[in-house]
């Protein structure tokens, strides 16, 4: 009892000492298990690990700074249309829509307000300038915790990137002790754990980053067909919300209100159906079957691991949901085989055998 009592300790000791850094490392390790065959694809073309490193880290980081770089200059082209569009606006005032006035049992009070602030030359700007006075006290301690949010976010952010390139450099290393553990934990599951992790986070990357680029793209092109203003903005926030379960019918339908509220009653309710069919499509076809097929997880054990996953740890759970019904899926099957590929001798097994 205390020799198991003892290491127990020792790793829930070990786990609050590196309770800040824990997510870097997770981040640092999910990357890893993700680019690896990338990694060995260069090796083998020989390419020296420093060279692979160097390369991979650097495309990572323009792969995830291009799209915010794309996203502040098109904000930064969009300002001063939406200036404009303000300023005409609050110069003129903003008739009730019609729809307005047809609302059951809120038709009178919505158009009251709607007059009263909207409709009237200048009520936009006071309305803002209210706004903004209502949010003016709380202002300073949001902007004194900014500074030193961001700073340990790019802390963060170094220390993923830095044990990325460690892990590329010392890969084999670490592989041996990872499985030298795995086996003395759990010689007689580590196999076949071993085999479904990297299947499954590289499945849900392959999927997630797929249908992020699929939705900014597809409903980018609605919103700009549909009329909604900044399209090329809205496909941009859209593609990187899709990332989150819920994201992109949040995106589609906050849009679709705009329009709405725009008196466009047409391209509002078509963008809303057309982002639904769009959506149920590619929750009910793509994402499963890029996430799920190499492991055979099902629709709904793909969907609840999402949820479940992203709900109790956050982003980094969209990965980690996956691979425990992964895991949960295999001790069903234990009788049937789990991979959709022919089952490869992992290293602890080829160590066995020889």
């Amino acid at each position: 009892m205390f020799a198991l009592a003892l290491p127990l300790l020792f790793v829930v000791s070990l786990g609050l000492l590196l309770n800040h850094f824990l997510l870097s490392l997770a981040w640092a390790g999910l990357l890893a298990v993700i680019t690896w065959p990338l990694h060995q694809r260069l090796m083998a073309r020989g390419w020296t690990r420093g060279a692979s490193a160097a390369v991979l880290v650097g495309g990572l980081v323009v792969l995830f700074a291009a799209p915010s770089m794309v996203l502040l200059n098109t904000v930064t082209n969009e300002i001063s249309t939406i200036e404009r569009l303000v300023s005409q606006v609050n110069g003129s005032g903003v008739p009730a829509p019609e729809w307005l006035t047809r609302l059951p049992m809120l038709a009178k009070p919505a158009t009251a307000w709607w007059q009263q602030h909207l409709a009237v030359p200048g009520g936009l700007n006071l309305l803002l300038q209210t706004t903004a006075g209502d949010m003016l006290p709380h202002l300073p301690r949001t902007l004194s915790t900014l500074g030193p949010s961001l700073l340990a976010n790019a802390l963060y952010l170094f220390l993923s990137l830095l044990t990325l390139c460690v892990l590329y450099l010392e890969g084999p290393a670490v592989i041996r002790y990872v499985d030298h553990a795995g086996e003395r934990l759990s010689p007689k599951h580590y196999a076949i754990v071993r085999d479904l992790f990297p299947l499954s986070v590289r499945g849900t990357a392959l999927g997630l980053c797929s249908v992020a680029l699929l939705e900014g793209v597809v409903l980018g092109i609605a919103y700009a067909i549909a009329g909604a203003p900044a399209p090329a903005l809205l496909g941009i926030i859209t593609g990187y919300m899709a990332l989150i379960p819920g994201g992109a019918p949040l995106s589609f339908s906050l849009v679709s209100l705009v329009l709405l509220g725009q008196g466009n009653v047409g391209p509002a309710i078509g963008l809303f159906a057309w982002g639904a069919f769009e959506l149920f499509l590619v929750d009910k076809f793509v994402r499963p079957k890029l996430i799920g097929a190499r492991v055979r997880l099902p629709f709904l054990a793909v969907l609840f691991g999402l949820l479940g996953g992203v709900s109790t740890l956050g982003v980094i759970g969209l990965f980690v949901g996956p691979f425990m019904m992964a895991v949960l899926f295999w001790w069903l099957r234990k009788d049937e085989p789990v991979l959709l590929r022919p089952k490869t001798v992992s290293s602890p097994e080829k160590k066995r055998a020889a």
